[in-house]
């Protein structure tokens, strides 16, 4: 399928706004939430706990370097195929896997955690129950990847539609060019039998010139009559 025009532009979009809106709540919960004190929002068991994660997405426990390279590889592979989506939703969801990686990467390189630099703590502040805290980030890239098997779920369904359509549009083409054969191969044969029923040679060669003399060495041929002998 053809690439989108709007799918660079879209997706973009999206990762610009979701990164400025990841760093603005993370802003803004450091300024309002205690560290480590649940805030209840909806129920007892959903609501705001600041966090400093030094692990991963979801609190995953992983060197820093391996987020700094997966972070790298999201980068270079969005940029690859971003400009070649064929929808805005998969557009919307590579900028939403790009905004994800950004976001925490953020964190990493310019927020307070490890000595080696690369290694800051990520701050997570959404609470659900006993599930690990996170932030607008790693929902960008939960959705983001949700949306993406979507994405191209739908382009493929509509590419067998598109090819169905092109396979019964060659058939009807074959089958007419077919019946056109059929049609001149009867016709063709009336005309034989036409011909057999009536007697007449079926080859209609051109007739013979009248004027053209006749042969003289044929016994056929009178030719001349010959003047009496005295």
């Amino acid at each position: 399928m053809p690439p989108h025009p709007l799918a660079t532009a879209v997706g973009l979009s999206v990762a610009v706004s979701l990164v400025v809106l990841d760093q603005a709540t993370k802003q803004l919960v450091e300024a309002l939430l205690t560290p480590g004190r649940f805030v209840p929002w909806i129920g007892e068991h959903v609501g705001w706990q600041l966090i400093y994660n030094p692990g991963g997405a979801f609190g995953l426990p992983l060197p820093h370097w391996v987020f700094l390279l997966v972070t790298a590889g999201v980068l270079v592979l969005v940029a690859r195929i971003l400009p070649r989506s064929a929808t805005l939703l998969a557009a919307t969801a590579y900028g939403m896997l790009l905004a994800g990686a950004v976001g925490n990467v953020l964190d990493r390189l310019f927020r307070p955690g490890g000595e080696v630099f690369g290694s800051g703590y990520v701050v997570d502040f959404v609470a659900w129950g006993s599930f690990p805290r996170f932030n607008v980030a790693d929902s960008a890239i939960t959705v983001g990847f949700v949306l993406l098997v979507l994405a191209l779920w739908r382009e493929e369904r509509m590419a067998e539609v598109a090819g169905a359509a092109v396979g019964e549009i060659g058939g009807g083409t074959a089958a007419g060019a077919g019946e056109v054969e059929v049609e001149a191969g009867v016709d063709t044969a009336e005309v034989e039998a036409e011909d057999t029923d009536s007697g007449e040679p079926a080859d209609r060669g051109e007739p013979a010139d009248p004027e053209d003399p006749a042969d003289p060495e044929d016994p056929a041929d009178p030719g001349d009559p010959q003047e009496p002998t005295p």
